[in-house]
Formats: C-alpha cells, structure tokens, sequence
C-alpha cells in the first residue's frame, strides 16, 4: 500500500513541472495576426516543392474511405453468405 508521502511527493513533482511547462509557454511571445485576423506563414523552413497540394491529400483521404468501405462491404457479404450456408445446412439437417 503506497504511503501518503509518496503520493504528495508525486504530486508536488506533478505540480512543479506543470507550473514550469506552463510558465514556458506563457513566456513565448504570441503570433502577430493582421487586421482580418490571419496570421502569417513563415515558409522559410521548407524546401522548394517540399509542401504537398491539399487536393492530393484529400484525394487520398477519399481514396482510403472507399478502400476502407468496399473492404467491410466484401467482410459483411462473405459473413452474410457463410451464415446463409449455415441456415440451409441445419434446414437439411432438421428435415432428415
């Protein structure tokens, strides 16, 4: 059974270093945003013809979801089928 001491113990450690992350995110200076609202986008960082088009992300998203849709279709089908040829086996079975 752990002791009562331990328990504050990891509180306190809980504590402090929440209050230390916390306080170093307060201490980050805030993004400037523009009169509508926006903030800019530092592409510096990135290479030339590094980013990828959000139309082939989406694409691909679409692309998983129908993939993802036709594999369960194809899963429920095969169940559905095998569970049909269970029903006419014990049908044959209950008529002999």
């Amino acid at each position: 059974m752990p002791d009562w001491k331990t328990d504050m113990k990891r509180i306190f450690v809980i504590l402090f270093f929440a209050f230390f992350l916390g306080g170093a995110a307060l201490a980050q200076e805030a993004p400037k945003k523009d009169a509508e609202g926006f903030e800019a986008v530092n592409g510096d960082m990135m290479q030339s013809g590094e980013s990828i088009p959000g139309s082939r992300l989406v694409g691909a998203a679409y692309g998983f979801i129908c993939f993802a849709m036709v594999v369960w279709v194809a899963s429920v089908a095969r169940r559905a089928r095998r569970l049909e040829d269970e029903v006419d086996e014990l049908k044959k079975k209950l008529a002999r």
